[in-house]
This record gives structure tokens, C-alpha cells and sequence, in this order.
């Protein structure tokens, strides 16, 4: 426990360091720190990564669990998304505000009890459900991720303001788009976890347990990203409005991670 609280610690200050550079890099931009930042940036994706396979060899079950684990796992999904896209692609901004938002994941983990013990029967299902609904919810932050530079880049536009960010930043129509596709990813990748979850329900306490909380906010949740879908296919609902009400979806995915599972009979993630 001892070796993995120090790997962890470390990964976290490594990870820190690295989102004060690229913030430093985006407010005056210097070769010498964005390559510092991207190279602290993929030490700590190497950290986390062997912070995992020590835990899984100590735990001896996929790390998932718990709600440390399934953050400190969202905030690895988006720095292996991160570092991908930056190797065949110049992703400058998205770099940074993708790894702001992993890690605030990794933060929020960080304060939760990692020696926490999973009691409920466990499976191959289960591990399923879960895995397809962090992926899910990485989808969902990579859409609030665009929705938010859309935002920024858009009052800067209104403004007439004609500072670095908006010239390293994503056209608005291409931020507009990737927002859209994370979500039409997230999905029916949230559906898959709903429906595996309901099954292994089921299968481990013999009835379909149609009132445990997570399980309505989740359909809740898959409901609000569903209805942005709606308005953007049928009403014609664009521009600000439509990602301001993704950025508003973003905060029940958090909701869901960190609130609700406290209540659930099932869910601790």
C-alpha cells in the first residue's frame, strides 16, 4: 500500500507540473515548455500505468472497484487519448484542456480512500459494465473538453479579441463537431454498460433492481446527452446554446461518479 500511495503521489505532483507548463505554454508560448510539459505529461501516463499493474498484481482483480479506481482510470483514459492525438496531430489547446479536466479526475481521486474494499459479488459482467461505462463517461469529458473551448474561443470572437488562444484553438465548427461526436461515441457505449449493469443486477440478487439510484441517474445522465443529439438533429439547435447545455451534462457525469454512488446499494462507482 506504501509503494502504491507514492507512486500515486508522485504521479499526481508530475501531473500537476506538467498542466502548469502547458498553462504557462498557452499564455506565452516557448518550445522549451511545451516540450517540457509533454515530456512530464507521458512520464506521468507511464507513472499511472505502473501504479495500475502494482495494484492489480496487490489487489489481484482488475482495479475498477471503487470510486478512487474508477477515476484515477478516467484520468489515464484521457491521457492515453491525450498523448495519441498529440503524436499524429498538433492539438495544442485541446492538449491542455483535456489534461485540466483528467487532471481535476486524478485530483478528485486523490482524496479518496484508496485502501477502499468492493463487497458486492463481483464477474466478468460486472468488470464489463464498468469498464464500458468509464470509457463512456471519457467520451462525455472529451465532449465537455470541446464544448468548453467552443465557449471560450466564441466570446473571444464576439469580443474581437484576437489573443493566442484564438489562433492556436480549433475553428468553432470543428469544435462543434468533435463535441458532438464524443457524445454519439459516449452513448450508446453508456447504453451497453446500462444494459450489462441491469443483467448482472439480475444475475446477482435473482430480480432486476429498477430502483437503486444509480441506475436512475444513469438513465437520467444517458437521457440529457440523448436529448442534445435530439436538438441538434431535429430542431437545429447549435453554436453556444447546445454546448453550453453539454458543458451542463458534463456536471451530471460528475454527479453520478462522485455523488450518487454514496446511496446506492450496488454502485460505489
Amino acid at each position: 500500500m506504501a509503494t502504491e500511495r507514492i507512486l500515486y503521489d508522485t504521479f499526481v505532483a508530475l501531473y500537476a507540473l506538467s498542466v502548469v507548463l502547458f498553462f504557462l505554454d498557452a499564455v506565452h508560448p516557448r518550445r522549451a515548455l511545451n516540450r517540457t510539459a509533454l515530456g512530464l505529461l507521458f512520464a506521468s501516463f507511464v507513472l499511472e500505468t505502473v501504479f495500475f499493474l502494482d495494484r492489480l498484481q496487490a489487489l489481484g482483480t482488475v482495479p475498477v472497484l471503487t470510486p478512487f479506481d474508477a477515476l484515477s482510470l478516467v484520468a489515464w483514459l484521457i491521457l492515453a487519448v491525450t498523448l495519441v492525438l498529440d503524436a499524429f496531430f498538433r492539438v495544442d489547446l485541446v492538449l491542455f484542456v483535456a489534461n485540466l479536466t483528467g487532471f481535476g479526475m486524478a485530483a478528485f481521486a486523490f482524496f479518496r480512500p484508496m485502501g477502499a474494499v468492493y463487497t458486492a459479488p463481483e464477474g466478468d459482467l460486472l468488470y464489463l459494465h464498468i469498464g464500458f461505462a468509464l470509457v463512456s463517461y471519457t467520451a462525455f469529458a472529451f465532449a465537455f473538453v470541446f464544448s468548453l473551448m467552443y465557449l471560450v474561443e466564441h466570446r473571444l470572437l464576439r469580443a474581437k479579441r484576437w489573443n493566442r488562444w484564438h489562433f492556436r484553438s480549433p475553428p468553432l465548427d470543428k469544435l462543434d463537431r468533435l463535441a458532438y461526436r464524443s457524445i454519439l461515441l459516449g452513448l450508446p457505449l453508456l447504453l451497453v454498460a446500462m444494459v450489462l449493469g441491469t443483467i448482472w443486477g439480475k444475475l446477482t440478487v435473482g430480480r432486476f433492481v429498477y430502483l437503486d439510484p444509480k441506475l436512475f441517474s444513469t438513465t437520467v445522465l444517458w437521457g440529457m446527452y440523448g436529448i442534445s443529439l435530439l436538438l441538434r438533429a431535429r430542431s437545429g439547435w447549435s453554436g453556444p446554446r447546445l454546448v453550453g447545455y453539454n458543458v451542463l451534462c458534463f456536471t451530471a457525469v460528475i454527479a453520478n461518479l462522485l455523488v450518487v454512488g454514496g446511496f446506492s446499494l450496488f454502485h460505489h462507482v
